[in-house]
């Protein structure tokens, strides 16, 4: 057999299942064991005694083993290229060092939730040659001088993606490095460090080589935005929840960026009309836009989308107090092509006009109570039309580079 996937969260495989299965298929090239709470260190033993071929391992949600879980898997399978390990809170720098040490032909790194696994772990993979995607997010302890070990490795110029979401300790003098050594990353996400400013983001817009960049939560301002306008290539970039970012560094950013495919700035509290206009006559190529959030914007803003950007296929609006009925019938004319909207708690949207694009094919998320319209058809709107709290987290998505 070449792979199999023993993912299983109400019925766990046993330790004699999982030794019967691993001495059963010796040619096993992938395994997946994901959400198996009892998974062991004895089961991984198994697999790493009669598997030896294995080429990818995956091990989700496995709180049960330990560091000598990764032992076994550094001793016994020096051809493995694909790791993933979330959620585990036993596993330490230990393990995660011998593992670097072990599988030397590793491509693929994803360690993620792990938060005792910290900077001396990566001394590990200070040799390692061939490391293409690397996945850190939510292992809190890791710091610029950890991640350093990597960059300034063998693998700092053959890395294509790179997430550090919620490495809190990470800022700008890993952008410095990898604006260095790491010229071939096309994927970026450096979300919620505050480490992380607009010295370090302006090394950013010299890198041709990037592609998709997520800067959510970080305290980038203008500047910083203005500098990203100087590589072109630009498909996908987030700076959500960015406090410090306005109309001016939008407008410069944009008025480049005409590649421009998906574009995030939800939460983003000091965006209002003037960047969107900005925004809808640049980037004209845009397919997925997220404004959730931006309370100053106003209908005004969505006759800009509509009249510029007629690729849009998915749009959140969400959360946007002041919209009206009006905005909709300008998406409604203007982009054609909108598969998915959201515009939950927005009090001011009515049903009706949400009607007429689902009856154009358009997924619309709302907030409207339609059961409460039907039952009481006599009350004003102002009473049918009530919304609960959204967050407004709608539609906007993450790249699928998890695994």
């Amino acid at each position: 057999s070449s792979g199999i996937n023993a993912e299983c969260p109400l019925r766990p495989g046993t330790e004699e299942g999982m030794h019967y299965i691993a001495r059963g298929c010796p040619l096993l090239n992938s395994l997946w064991l994901n959400n198996l709470i009892s998974l062991n260190n004895t089961s991984i033993y198994y697999f790493t005694k009669y598997c030896t071929t294995l080429e990818k391992l995956s091990m989700l949600y496995a709180p049960a083993l330990t560091d000598t879980a990764l032992m076994y898997i550094a001793e016994s399978l020096p051809y493995l290229t694909t790791l993933c390990i979330e959620g585990n809170q036993n596993i330490t720098a230990a393990g995660v060092r011998a593992l670097g040490r072990g599988c030397s032909y590793l491509v693929h790194l994803y360690i993620v939730d792990c938060m005792h696994v910290g900077d001396s772990g990566l001394k590990g993979f200070s040799s390692t040659k061939g490391l293409r995607v690397l996945n850190l997010s939510d292992c809190v302890q890791i710091s610029d001088q950890g991640l350093r070990n990597i960059i300034e490795g063998p693998s700092g110029s053959q890395l294509k993606e790179i997430n550090v979401t919620n490495c809190l300790r990470v800022g700008n003098n890993s952008l410095f490095r990898i604006a260095q050594r790491c010229q071939n990353v096309t994927y970026l996400r450096l979300c919620y460090s505050d480490f992380v400013s607009d010295a370090g983001v302006e090394l950013l817009g010299n890198m041709q080589s990037l592609r998709c960049l997520d800067l959510s939560g970080c305290p980038v301002g203008d500047a910083g935005l203005a500098s990203l306008g100087n590589n072109p290539n630009f498909r996908n970039i987030s700076i959500s929840e960015c406090k410090q970012v306005t109309d001016v560094g939008i407008q410069k950013m944009c008025s480049k960026l005409l590649l421009l495919e998906t574009f995030d700035i939800s939460y983003c509290a000091n965006v209002t009309d003037y960047a969107l206009k900005f925004l809808a006559f640049s980037c004209r190529e845009l397919v997925r836009l997220n404004l959730s959030g931006c309370h100053q914007l106003t209908d005004m803003s969505v006759s800009y989308v509509s009249g510029g950007c007629h690729y849009i296929s998915h749009l959140n609006i969400s959360n946007i107090p002041s919209l009206t009925d009006k905005a909709l019938r300008f998406l409604r004319h203007g982009c054609r092509l909108l598969q998915r909207l959201d515009v939950r708690s927005c009090p001011r949207i009515t049903y009706s006009p949400i009607e007429r694009l689902e009856n154009a094919k358009c997924v619309v998320q709302h907030s409207i109570d339609l059961k409460e319209m039907k039952l009481s058809p006599i009350l004003p709107l102002s009473l049918t039309h009530r919304r609960p709290i959204s967050t407004g987290y709608g539609i906007f998505p993450i790249p699928n580079h998890a695994y």
